[in-house]
């Protein structure tokens, strides 16, 4: 049996993830002051969670080295990837690199969903899915253009008429 946990399920750097979200600006003319949401997300802090939950926790544990440490290292690059990614407004290298992760731990459980071969060239040029992401609590839509910035396919639902 393999681990097929997710990162959000495993390790998240909160502590980090929380100040990167709380220095996000919220001045007037920015887009998260466009209509005020009792529980807006952060969006670093969304980054974060998407990004958790398609990558597994195998993605940044090594391969070599002592059993007794992969853990650890794991989480310990798991940690710098994540403090990198989620910097405001985000660094498009960075980004660009996410958005490879997903699509990577994605094309894996296609190919082992389907039995045939699916690459990230595949997903790219639309020959095979991208990732589906679903908020049924929109409200501002933070998760859904994270989601979309990640390289998803994105969906948002919200019973708020002003989300609509």
């Amino acid at each position: 049996m393999t681990d097929n946990r997710r990162l959000i399920e495993d390790f998240l750097p909160v502590n980090s993830v929380g100040e990167a979200a709380a220095s996000e600006p919220r001045t007037k003319g920015h887009i998260s002051t466009l209509h005020v949401w009792r529980a807006r997300r952060p969006l670093v802090a969304c980054r974060a969670a998407v990004y958790g939950a398609l990558v597994p926790v195998s993605k940044f544990v090594p391969e070599n080295g002592p059993d007794n440490k992969k853990q650890s290292l794991g989480r310990a690059n798991a940690a710098k990837f994540i403090e990198r990614l989620c910097k405001y407004p985000g660094n498009p290298t960075v980004i660009k690199e996410a958005q490879r992760h997903i699509l990577e731990a994605h094309a894996e459980r296609l190919t082992g969903e389907t039995g045939k071969k699916v690459t990230v060239e595949d997903i790219e040029e639309g020959r095979a899915p991208r990732p589906k992401v679903l908020d049924m609590f929109a409200g501002g839509g933070a998760i859904p253009l994270e989601a979309l910035r990640l390289g998803c396919e994105a969906y948002a639902l919200d019973l708020n008429p002003v989300a609509h």
